[in-house]
């Protein structure tokens, strides 16, 4: 396996904010995306770096896990270790409320078993084919954030107003706080359950693995990208006008939020192109 090109962007110009990551090895290549944060957490591990968000914790953590990996090591072996270690970094009051917990999805290629695993919202694509692994509670949740901010523009206000005061967001925002309790629960018949690595334990049986194949090329990335096209400028030039046309992310792909004011885009975003060839 090897790496052909990387990009990151953090959906704000401070590099230090941005919550994505990822991770290349001759064994493994992963993205990993840190959970937008509703709560700040102390990096207590780390005491000579200041504090940071769960998010981006949770996701130099896993990172590091995966770096550490034998060629052989299982999904089970990543879940296990990187839960095991995101719940020694749980705050007080973490146990109870799941909004505290430091938590990341991931997309992982193991070269050893020729296969993608998707932990969380994420993408892959290899074959012409874009892989991915939406939660149904964002989904609803963009829609309801959608509906509120169309209502606002034919009430008169401006886009630049909303990117300045996201009046959707703030209306599903408790919501995206309380769908954290969501995560992770083993409870098969509620529709809206999602796997994410946080420190619990994790039902396997919900991670996506997808056997490459015969590929040639594989393509990893977050959900900071609307769609995934075979070369990064494609990519790039297709959420470019995504943000130009629709800013506040209610038209194309809608979305829990939109491109903010002095950000650059509405998410921390990240792409990696990899030579997979057998």
């Amino acid at each position: 396996m090897r790496l052909i090109s990387s990009f990151i962007q953090g959906k704000t110009a401070a590099a230090d904010r941005c919550e994505d990551g990822y991770v290349s090895t001759p064994h493994f290549a992963a993205v990993v995306d840190g959970s937008t944060s509703k709560a700040a957490v102390a990096g207590t591990s780390l005491p000579s770096k200041p504090s940071k968000t769960g998010g981006r914790l949770a996701m130099e953590t896993v990172c590091g896990i995966i770096k550490t990996l034998s060629p052989s090591a299982t999904l089970h072996d990543l879940v296990d270790q990187a839960s095991a270690a995101l719940r020694t970094l749980w705050p007080e009051g973490a146990e109870s409320e799941a909004a505290l917990r430091p938590t990341c999805s991931a997309v992982v290629y193991s070269a050893c078993r020729r296969e993608v695993w998707m932990i969380g919202d994420c993408q892959c694509r290899f074959g012409g084919i874009t892989h991915t692994n939406n939660k149904a509670i964002d989904d609803t949740l963009a829609q309801i954030r959608a509906d509120v901010l169309h209502y606002w523009l034919a009430a008169g206000c401006s886009v630049e107003s909303l990117r300045q005061n996201d009046r959707g967001r703030t209306f599903i925002y408790d919501a995206l706080r309380t769908q954290t309790n969501f995560q992770n629960i083993t409870d098969a018949g509620n529709p809206f359950r999602y796997t994410v690595l946080d420190g619990q334990t994790v039902d396997e049986t919900t991670i996506p693995v997808i056997p490459v194949g015969r590929a040639d090329k594989l393509i990893l990335a977050s959900d900071g990208y609307p769609l995934l096209f075979d070369s990064l400028t494609e990519t790039e030039t297709y959420l470019k006008d995504c943000l130009q046309t629709d800013p506040l992310c209610i038209e194309r792909h809608p979305a829990t939020k939109g491109l903010t004011a002095g950000n650059v885009s509405f998410d921390d975003r990240t792409y990696l192109l990899l030579d997979i060839t057998p």
